[in-house]
């Protein structure tokens, strides 16, 4: 007998509780010969912004004692080629729920990124980066500021 791992987190039904992190997981494609997509509950892509970024120059990697730091720099394909490109291979995944990490140095940056992810189907809900900084205010991370914070929570 399967037992029934179901959970719902945010209003979202998840066929299990097991969800790829963003950041390490690509935009999920890129690991399906790695693992069956579809025995996940779901994944959160890669941080997506309005345009794409290149990051950070090599070296991105450093091996030390502890483990391993890394400056990759939030290098994406931007919003409009994930919805092109990758969005339609991840709707093919059956039952895994598909979240969109989205950073921008601006309220409007993200409003933006997620206007154009919002054309596209799929996308079962955004995970906020706020630890980008806040151009307009100084460069404060727009986490570190609840004002900030809620502003761009609710215009989200």
């Amino acid at each position: 007998m399967t037992p029934d791992l179901r959970v719902s987190v945010a209003g979202i039904e998840l066929k299990n509780p097991v969800i790829a992190a963003s950041g390490t997981f690509g935009y999920g494609v890129e690991f399906e010969d790695v693992v069956h997509l579809d025995r996940l509950g779901g994944f959160v892509v890669k941080g997506l912004s309005r345009e794409p970024m290149i990051g950070n120059p090599p070296p991105r990697l450093y091996e030390t004692a502890a483990g391993m730091l890394n400056a990759i720099g939030l290098q994406n394909i931007g919003a409009r080629a994930f919805v092109d490109e990758k969005l339609p291979k991840l709707r093919q995944i059956k039952n895994a729920a598909v979240i969109a990490n989205v950073f921008g140095y601006t309220r409007e940056d993200y409003e933006h990124t997620i206007h154009i992810l919002n054309e596209g189907e799929g996308i079962a809900a955004y995970e906020l980066n706020v630890s980008c900084p806040n151009t307009q205010h100084g460069g404060i991370q727009f986490g570190s500021d609840p004002r900030s914070l809620d502003a761009l929570v609710s215009s989200a």
